[in-house]
């Protein structure tokens, strides 16, 4: 009687990164309408509370801020286009990379996703392994496969069923900016982060003039975030997938745009530092491996970064 892989799990290994992004352009991650100031701008940056401390004073100062989720979501977006990943639609009438159960595959046919196709395809991308995939009924999935007699397939996918591997924290302005400024003016704005951009849409039809206020992020500004790697045991094969994954996310990133408007000059970011640090969850001891100062150079380095993971000989380096 051959065995079942488990469905256990277990943490081997956290990859952390410790990023420095720096705002080249104006950014904009909205957060709607401005709030009816008179005189606002008809357009904020998402904005937030946060308490810095400066010369051993803690001061609270209101914040733009990138959200975790905006990240992650535009490096997975780029690389879904970058792969060339399949488009899939619950309607036909909505496409997106999306995988799930009994989706459409084919505009001009009414044939959908099998469950053999949707676990091979799942198990075989990586993209939504590592950056997370839809909830789906497991049982039922099994169910469909025991009827195929392909309890082969199931097997295989208990061998690399995992939670999401990639975890991205919101980025907030580096504590070294805010103390200068608040070194030099005593106080600190959400002012000082910001700038207005007037723009005016014109309808092609009419020749209306339609004139806005942007208030965005503006360029100099330096966020700093951890973006963190789970290694679990049954991803582990797929480290140096995972990492030259990330590490291409990050350059595709630098090289089009983050946040609304990039069509327009809006979001030109780049990544000014990356401490990629490794963490021990038996022992509880975390090791510095080595500092990059841009993304392509971490995209170079993958190679000896998986080897120093794997090899656990990673040396403290200043």
């Amino acid at each position: 009687m051959s065995s079942q892989p488990s469905i256990s799990l277990k943490l081997e290994k956290i990859i952390r990164f410790k990023v420095y992004l720096q705002t080249i352009t104006g950014l904009l991650i909205s957060a709607g309408k401005a709030l009816g100031r008179i005189g606002g701008a008809d357009t904020e940056p998402m904005s937030i509370e946060r308490v810095y401390v400066c010369d051993d004073k803690s001061i609270k100062v209101r914040v733009p801020y990138i959200p975790g989720s905006s990240l992650k979501g535009r490096m997975r977006s780029l690389l879904e286009i970058a792969l060339g990943l399949p488009l899939y639609s619950s309607d036909k009438k909505i496409w997106s990379h999306t995988l799930a159960k009994n989706v459409y595959v084919d505009l001009s046919s009414e044939d959908r996703l099998s469950t053999v196709d949707f676990v091979n395809t799942l198990i075989k991308t990586d993209l939504d392994r590592m950056f997370g995939y839809g909830a789906f009924p497991l049982n039922e999935v099994f169910d469909d496969l025991k009827k195929e007699n392909k309890t082969q397939v199931m097997n295989s996918l208990l061998a690399v069923l995992s939670p999401t591997s990639l975890l991205v924290e919101d980025l907030f302005p580096e504590e070294k900016y805010v103390c200068e400024i608040y070194k030099e003016n005593d106080l600190v704005t959400f002012d000082d982060f910001i700038e207005d951009k007037n723009e005016n849409r014109i309808d092609r039809v009419t020749s209306a003039a339609d004139p806005r206020t942007i208030s965005r992020v503006k360029p100099g500004i330096t966020f700093t975030g951890t973006l963190s790697l789970l290694v679990f045991d049954k991803n582990s094969s797929k480290l140096k997938d995972y990492l030259e994954l990330l590490a291409k996310g990050m350059v595709l990133m630098e090289k089009t745009y983050l946040g609304a408007a990039g069509s327009r000059g809006y979001g030109r970011v780049k990544f000014t530092k990356i401490i990629v640090s490794i963490y021990d969850p038996v022992r509880m001891t975390e090791t510095i491996y080595k500092e990059f100062n841009s993304a392509e150079e971490l995209s170079k380095d993958i190679e000896n970064l998986v080897k120093s993971i794997t090899s656990q000989q990673t040396g403290v380096k200043s």
